[in-house]
């Protein structure tokens, strides 16, 4: 393993934890990095998209992760 692909598998294991991080706490997140800014606190809808949105990021960066790998292992 060179040290491009480390880099690569740190990025995208970084991305994962945001997206899994939004996906099971989203208001957390909400009060931890965007609170600063609000007069109130966002309506129910505005944590089920950002739940919506981690679960999205999260299943696309795994396809992205594994798709090199897959290809590999099929071309075998």
């Amino acid at each position: 393993m060179n040290v491009f692909t480390a880099v690569v598998w740190v990025f995208y294991f970084v991305i994962l934890t945001v997206c899994l991080l939004e996906a099971l706490f989203p208001k957390w997140c909400w009060k931890t990095f965007e609170s600063w800014k609000a007069t109130k606190e966002p309506p129910k809808t505005y944590f089920l998209r950002k739940r919506v949105e981690g679960i999205i990021g999260a299943i696309v960066i795994t396809a992205i992760a594994l798709a090199p790998i897959l290809v590999a292992y099929l071309n075998n």
